[in-house]
């Protein structure tokens, strides 16, 4: 059945499965999550008829080793199957898709990716990958309709629990979203505000195509430039294909700061059909040259303010920073560093998986307070801050506990004092008891 915003909300991690190990007995401490892969059809299948399951089949199982669920994207890539090959990107010899020359021959492979792992549990399945990246997709929106329209048939013809999601626009493409869309409403100050809040810092590395917007003229200028541009054509494909129900769910991809998310939230609330399911299958935090002391308070806004807004699956991504890739420095923080060791993040989002497992969620909101409660049963962890000076929460029932990010619990007496830093406050009570500490 496709998912709703109603059900209970499952955090997962994206890693390396080449660097699988090094995660492992962390992972198993979720008690389940998710994680995806992405399936290239020209890997897999090479050559016409000839198609070498090996890899999927290792990391399908390896995230089963760890209690974690798969979910599929299946990209085309370019070979054989598109007419022609493209040159590769990066170091892991990855193509941009284009569309296939025979449809009923990409039918038939979806259907066979379908067949294969719906009995292994693999159910989501996504379309491409941010196709509104060049690197990803070098085809129209159109044609990315057109095999949307295409795989999604296939994959429910082969599995009726299957759950169709469309690629993920890339994380960069909402603040042109955001400012065009608060634009159209006459909200010119609010636009050029909402522009330079999402790329604040992305200004540093990426200013000739992401540049800050000093008011209307420059904003509008930065929209009309080729990239946000497309990035603003393929937003549009994806908020058809949820319209017409070709996909399930919409896929959110975002890395900036967490302060954007009730903006973005409410734009994508506003474009999508009412209660239109969003999973976020690529969260994390960009920051160039950032503050590592910061990040895992900023990891605990975020994913709280994600939850608290109706997204129902959060998988974070990169696992850890290879710096043996294309980056010569961490700009995506890990929740683990490079040699594989839980940072305090880590620990804090692990905290936030087990709460969300099967939770109910209630969002803190209003009077400079935000956060988010998860309560399951008679249990209850609260994720909680204010920016304002003066707010507690208390009185706290008998037995709370304050969690940290070494992984220890503290036991609190009847009020904890709140500040912009997040607090988590695991209560032996119900949802109504966090509740009422927040009054």
């Amino acid at each position: 059945m496709p998912a709703t915003a109603a059900e209970a909300p499952v955090l997962g991690v994206k890693w390396d499965w080449d660097r699988a190990a090094s995660y492992a007995g962390f992972l198993q401490g979720f008690g389940g999550g998710d994680t995806f892969y992405e399936l290239v059809w020209c890997d897999v299948e090479p050559a016409p008829g000839l198609r070498n399951w090996k890899t999927i089949a290792a990391v399908v199982d390896g995230a089963a080793a760890v209690g974690f669920e798969m979910n599929l994207k299946i990209r085309v890539g370019s070979c054989w199957a598109t007419g022609s090959r493209l040159d590769a990107r990066g170091g892991k010899n990855k193509t941009a898709s284009l569309m296939p020359t025979d449809m009923a021959a990409y039918e038939q492979f979806v259907r066979a990716v379908v067949t294969r792992y719906a009995p292994k549990g693999v159910h989501r399945y996504a379309v491409e990958n941010e196709v509104n990246g060049n690197g990803f997709w070098q085809s129209s929106p159109a044609d990315y309709e057109r095999l949307v329209r295409t795989a999604a048939a296939a994959i429910r013809a082969s599995d009726p629990r299957a759950v169709v999601l469309d690629g993920g626009i890339s994380a960069t493409a909402y603040g042109a979203g955001v400012a065009q869309w608060l634009l159209d409403q006459g909200r010119t100050a609010d636009a050029v505000a909402a522009w330079n809040a999402f790329y604040e810092r992305r200004f540093a590395v990426r200013q000739e195509q992401l540049p800050a917007a000093h008011d209307a003229a420059t904003l509008r200028a930065a929209l009309r430039a080729d990239q946000p541009a497309r990035n603003l054509s393929f937003l549009e494909a994806a908020f058809r294909l949820a319209a017409g129900r070709t996909i399930d769910a919409y896929q959110l991809h975002f890395y900036e700061p967490w302060g954007n998310v009730p903006a973005l939230l409410a734009y994508l609330h506003a474009r999508l059909p009412a209660g239109f399911p969003i999973e976020s299958w690529e969260t994390g935090i960009f920051w160039p040259k950032g503050d590592e002391q910061a990040v895992p308070g900023e990891t605990v806004k975020l994913v709280s303010l994600l939850l608290a807004g109706g997204v129902r699956r959060v998988i974070w991504l990169p696992a850890a920073y290879d710096p043996n890739g294309r980056r010569d420095e961490e700009y995506r923080f890990g929740l683990f560093d490079p040699t594989g060791n839980p940072r305090p993040a880590a620990t804090l989002f692990r905290d936030l998986a087990v709460a969300a497992a099967g939770a109910a969620v209630r969002g803190v909101a209003g009077d400079g307070m935000g956060g988010v409660v998860l309560s399951r049963d008679a249990r209850t962890v609260m994720a909680v801050w204010s920016d304002t000076a003066g707010h507690r929460a208390g009185p706290l029932p008998a037995g709370s506990e304050l969690l940290g990010g070494d992984g220890g619990a503290t036991p609190v007496g009847g009020t904890v004092e709140l500040d912009g830093a997040p607090r988590l406050v695991r209560l032996p009570e119900g949802a109504d008891a966090a509740l009422a500490a927040l009054r």
